[in-house]
């Protein structure tokens, strides 16, 4: 193989004893899917078409192929091409009229350059505290987008009839262009610099909006944040976002959501985690304390004799999972504080009660 040409088999998908039908198959699927009109242009679905259509015209020849399969790519290949053939003459649109005798190629490239053009997508980032998350909030957001031009209804002309068909692509949007190759004349399309590939010349612009059929806005929007949303979590609002003129789809809008975090608590799926903090005599001899939850003030009841690293479940005071109703726990970790500084009754009793333990003090 010729260093950075690929195997035609393998860009067709196909093995070496595919029949003819098999090869006109597969190259009929791909050159739908990688046909430049269906990817705007794309230069890499391009370059996968013109590969596709110069595997094709050498494995659809009988003598082509046999001359392939025995010594592989050499530019003998295309010595005798026939330049009446569809690959030496045609663009790609006429390729797949050739193929597909259906005018696919001329009038999908015209229902492209008047299909509705979509505006881009806008992203912002949105902050809430953490007990919002947990319960959810309405809020009204403000940010920046492209509107519809209100002085021009979105033509971008002063006038109604300020509008024209392009001269230089005759309303299609997009232009041709010839190069030769070494398998022929190859044909390909590009937007039209005149009109932008809007196929429409504007005779006196909008003072508004400069011609362009939108203009930059600030506008509010009431969102609601549900209950048990995560931080980093993102929602999208559809056709909120960037509008590009007159009879276009609005891009959507998507919120980046930002949880504070909380100086008591951090979250750990849907529970809360927080700790509390007792004293020796506390966790001996036990009581009764009142902790904060995100239901407000709760009281919690410390056993006698509870252990340091003890945890305390309050049942259903966690998260409520997104998008469902079950609330996670909030769990207590109990810290059990020893005194760095003693008095001397303190030590005094300390001592005493070490002595009747029979443990072993300094």
């Amino acid at each position: 193989m010729v260093e950075g040409r690929r195997d035609y088999y393998e860009v067709l998908g196909l093995s070496r004893t595919c029949t003819k039908e098999e090869i006109k198959k597969s190259y009929r699927r791909l050159a739908h899917k990688y046909h430049p009109d269906v990817n705007n242009g794309d230069p890499e679905a391009e370059e996968k078409f013109k590969e596709l259509s110069e595997a094709y015209a050498v494995l659809s020849d009988d003598k082509k192929r046999d001359h392939y399969d025995h010594y592989g790519f050499s530019r003998s290949l295309f010595d005798d091409f026939d330049p009446g053939s569809v690959f030496s003459e045609f663009g790609f649109g006429d390729i797949f009229d050739a193929f597909f005798g259906t005018g696919f190629g001329r009038g999908f490239s015209q229902r492209s350059a008047r299909s509705r053009q979509r505006g881009s997508d806008i992203f912002i980032d949105q902050g809430i505290s953490f007990k919002e998350s947990a319960f959810g909030i309405k809020k009204e957001i403000e940010y920046e987008l492209d509107e519809i031009c209100d002085g021009c209804g979105g033509r971008g002309s002063q006038e109604e009839d300020g509008i024209e068909t392009c001269s230089t692509c005759g309303g299609m949007g997009k232009v041709r262009i010839a190069r030769q190759t070494f398998i022929g004349s190859i044909v390909t399309t590009a937007t039209c610099e005149d009109c932008h590939g809007t196929g429409k010349v504007i005779k006196k612009p909008c003072s508004k909006c400069n011609g362009k059929g939108y203009r930059k806005v600030k506008k509010k929007i009431k969102v609601d944040i549900p209950a048990g949303i995560h931080d980093g979590d993102q929602l999208r609002v559809s056709g909120k976002g960037n509008s590009p003129g007159m009879d276009s789809i609005s891009g959507d809008l998507f919120i980046n959501v930002r949880v504070a975090a909380h100086e008591a608590f951090r979250r750990e799926n849907d529970d809360v985690i927080s700790e509390v903090e007792i004293s020796f005599a506390q966790a001996a001899l036990g009581c009764k304390l009142e902790v904060e939850t995100l239901d407000g003030m709760e009281k919690i009841a410390i056993r006698p004799g509870t252990q340091p690293l003890t945890k305390i479940v309050l049942k259903s005071r966690g998260f409520v999972q997104l998008n469902g109703y079950r609330r996670g726990n909030h769990i207590i970790n109990v810290v059990v504080k020893i005194p760095e500084k003693l008095g001397r009754e303190e030590r005094e009793l300390l001592y005493r009660y070490a002595r009747g333990r029979k443990e072993i003090v300094n």
